[in-house]
């Protein structure tokens, strides 16, 4: 499946998490949201395995500082909060919608 697709898709899926009611699903939207990321930056390197923090690390020259280490810390909150999730906490909304924002941004 081409690049894009997935990435529109993710995309697509962050934004339904997020718009889902009555409750939002928060974590899936900054989930989807950090795999639309994944899918540019694994096309952009031909690496279809690795995870987004693996590229940032081994591909510093992706993004220009300092917004590969932004996108490098919310990548490890997007870690913490969405795919870590602790029973009993969510990321607010505000979070959410900022990184599902974040992400549509830098993937265009």
């Amino acid at each position: 499946m081409p690049a894009a697709k997935h990435l529109y898709e993710a995309l697509n899926e962050a934004l339904t998490a997020l718009s889902r009611r009555p409750d939002a699903n928060l974590p899936g939207a900054i989930y989807h949201a950090m795999g639309s990321l994944e899918c540019v930056a694994r096309d952009l390197t031909g690496d279809s395995r690795a995870t987004l923090g693996v590229i940032l690390k081994q591909h510093p020259e992706l993004l220009p500082k300092p917004l590969d280490a932004a996108l490098s810390q919310i990548w490890g909150y997007a870690s913490n909060e969405a795919r870590h999730v602790q029973e009993g906490r969510d990321p607010n909304r505000e979070e959410a919608e900022l990184l599902v924002g974040l992400a549509a941004a830098v993937t265009t």
